[in-house]
């Protein structure tokens, strides 16, 4: 059967979900969690929630997805360890590096992929299975038929069903860490996507704010597709939420029956404006009107659900066997799931007012209100013609011992091994110097001015390549190399379709390395015959994600640009390491074109700007696929402290041009490489010294 998990960011949350029939539940310690804004389960009382969890037949899920620093994989690695030891079922991981590390230290754990990795594609899918996954969630922008598409995939898949749907493509954004330092990546999103921009001159009130998701209408699609969980989204949402959906989903997937229309439109009303289709899901989300003292008695109502009781009962099936008139009644009780407990209870008492009879016991062993259990079914063994009595109260304590002996059996933690934490990967030697890299957006800005300052790589967008292979010669004729520079995100088989066409026509023309941040799409370019190198959306932020990725045959890697150079000085190197130190970094990948949405017709080709109310101008471009890039409202500016960024040990430094004039750009490389005295208006250091919160 389908599994359903919801989410639990609290103790009381985890109540909330348990006994409003999730079937998993996920969960973090107070720190090192991809979403700390929530309140999250205290260290002290981690253990115990997760054995109430295994008591009542819910799995728990530990979730450590985000990307972690060189200086916390440790502590990362110690909070898996001691969560395998408190009994979770399974740990979502969104590190490559930390997943690295947990499949030695924990050997036996199953370890899931978190969305934010941006499994795609079934080839991505596959990619994930490779690696050792077991499961991979999939990204909640992905629509119905591309899922259908992933979870005919031999590894197990899950669904985000009933979640906020954010503007970015997943895994593409850092517009809160370049506005504030608060890194979605790590959990602490500020949601500057609620706020108010201007496109095209005029205010579009909330471009990026769109409804979330609720896939209800389609829940028996999904199961008849073979998905393997239906998740529900919002650890930071109240108790009130979790139970409320918890028990709207559990109730579809158990009798395959929605609410009715009145029921729904209350609980859009006091929890969240929601759409089922996607034309309803980019629409801005506009809270409905609210009804006075509604939300109130739905609060009400459903705090008295998950707390009035024992809803999630476990099956029971007793046995009473009595042996004869002088020796002590045998109790046994055997679960649903096959978990057996047995005690030795009263001596048979004439004066006993139950008889060993099924007839007799039926009413002292079905009293199990206020446990975890139910009786199921009396089974009686007692000496043929005997009629054997017991005492009623002793009875009552032999039944309360053996649910208390079953629970502890229940209870027991699963035998798994424990292995070493890995080697630290090898340092690999630097240049004195790091190589300086171009990467660019337009024809027009690659100039032969730029191409006789002798780059290493030049990145140019995989579209542009095809529809003009030459645009590169200035640059190869003075020896450097071309890397095609694929799409954030592809998804759907016209897609696919389309950038396979892309691949096969500018390999054909020389070009033989591409630039991605996507596994999915490394793995498409690596069947075209590409070799890969990695870019942003990896977020690399530790020495094990560079071995894993040298291991999988990545020529370099990008470094994430939320570290600070006291961490990237630190982390051992055993590959070719990059940094952006120049440039307007993209901050998002939208889902849908913003341009489109504003003027009513499709104007991505012609640049746009997205200004907000605090004077900050993003810039939006067109990507793949009819979505946007949307860039960083100032530039990175590193060409006044040059040594700093020298003295990192890396392999290569990249000057990303984005909407600069080639003038601009020829400028800018000649401060770098030459030490001119060219200084752009509206720059920024980046985090690299104040770093992400």
């Amino acid at each position: 059967m389908v599994e359903l998990l919801a989410p639990a960011g609290s103790p009381e949350a985890v109540t909330a979900a348990v006994q409003s029939g999730a079937n998993a539940v996920y969960l973090s310690f107070e720190d090192l969690t991809g979403c700390r804004r929530t309140e999250n389960i205290p260290n002290s009382e981690f253990e115990s929630v997760v054995r109430y969890c295994r008591i009542r037949g819910c799995r728990a899920y530990l979730a450590l997805n985000i990307p972690v620093r060189e200086d916390e994989l440790n502590k990362a690695a110690g909070l898996a360890l001691r969560a395998q030891r408190c009994g979770v079922d399974a740990i979502i991981v969104r590190d490559l590096g930390l997943f690295r590390i947990l499949r030695s230290l924990l050997p036996e754990m199953p370890l899931f992929a978190d969305a934010h990795l941006g499994f795609y594609t079934p080839e991505s899918a596959a990619i994930a299975q490779r690696l050792g996954f077991r499961r991979v969630f999939l990204p909640p922008d992905l629509p119905l038929e591309d899922i259908r598409r992933m979870a005919q995939c031999p590894i197990e898949t899950a669904v985000w069903v009933q979640t906020p749907l954010c503007a970015a493509a997943c895994g593409t954004c850092r517009m809160s860490a370049f506005a504030g330092r608060e890194s979605a990546e790590r959990g602490l999103c500020s949601e500057l996507c609620r706020e108010q921009y201007t496109l095209g001159g005029r205010w579009d009130t909330t471009p990026l704010s769109w409804k979330d998701r609720c896939m209800l209408p389609a829940c028996r699609d999904l199961i008849d597709a073979g998905v393997t969980c239906l998740a529900i989204g919002s650890r930071e949402r109240r108790s009130e939420y979790v139970s409320a959906f918890t028990d709207v989903w559990a109730t579809a997937i158990r009798e395959s029956q929605l609410p009715a229309e009145p029921e729904l439109e209350r609980l859009e009303r006091v929890f969240l404006p929601w759409g089922a289709a996607k034309k309803d899901l980019y629409e801005t989300a506009e809270a409905p009107e609210k009804i006075p003292g509604e939300t109130e008695a739905v609060y009400a109502e459903q705090r008295r659900n998950y707390t009035s009781g024992e809803a999630r009962r476990v099956g029971v099936s007793f046995a009473v066997a009595a042996k004869d008139a002088h020796s002590s009644v045998i109790l046994g009780a055997q679960d649903t799931d096959k978990t057996i407990a047995a005690i030795e209870g009263p001596v048979p008492d004439d004066a006993g007012d139950v008889e060993l009879t099924e007839d007799g016991l039926r009413e002292a062993m079905y009293r199990t209100a206020g446990t975890p259990f139910r009786c199921t079914e009396v089974r009686v063994q007692s000496p043929a013609g005997e009629k054997l009595r017991v005492s009623g109260i002793e009875l009552d304590e032999a039944r309360r011992r053996l649910l208390y002996k079953l629970s502890e059996e229940r209870a027991k933690l699963p035998d798994r091994k424990e292995g070493d934490f890995p080697e630290t990967p090898r340092i690999a030697p630097a240049p004195h110097l790091p190589a300086i890299n171009f990467s660019f957006q337009t024809a027009a800005q690659m100039t032969p001015e730029l191409a006789a300052l002798c780059p290493e790589c030049v990145y140019v967008p995989l579209e542009l390549l095809a529809e003009n292979p030459s645009v590169a010669d200035a640059f190869r004729e003075n020896g450097a190399e071309i890397v095609a520079a694929l799409p954030s995100v592809a998804f759907g088989e016209k897609e696919e379709s389309e950038l396979r066409a892309l691949l096969a026509k500018v390999h054909e023309s020389g070009v033989t390395q591409a630039l991605t941040g996507n596994l999915g799409l490394a793995m498409m370019a690596g069947q075209e015959g590409f070799r890969i190198r990695g870019d942003f959306d990896l977020a690399v932020m530790n020495s094990y994600t560079l071995s894993g990725m040298a291991s999988a045959g990545f020529l370099s890697a990008m470094l994430s640009p939320e570290l600070t150079f006291a961490d990237i000085r630190e982390m051992p190197k055993c590959m070719d390491a990059e940094l952006a130190i120049y440039g307007r970094l993209p901050v998002m990948v939208t889902q849908t074109c913003l341009l489109k949405a504003s003027a009513g017709r499709c104007t991505c080709t012609t640049p746009g700007q997205m200004a907000d109310t605090r004077g900050g101008v993003w810039p939006v471009t067109k990507h793949f696929g009819c979505r946007n890039t949307v860039w960083a409202a100032r530039k990175l500016w590193l060409g006044d402290v040059t040594q700093e960024w020298i003295d990192l040990g890396l392999w290569a430094v990249r000057l990303c041009f984005s909407t600069e004039s080639a003038r601009e750009c020829l400028e800018v490389a000649e401060s770098y490489i030459q030490g001119t005295h060219y200084k752009p208006n509206g720059i920024t250091r980046g985090l690299y010294y104040r770093g992400v919160l």
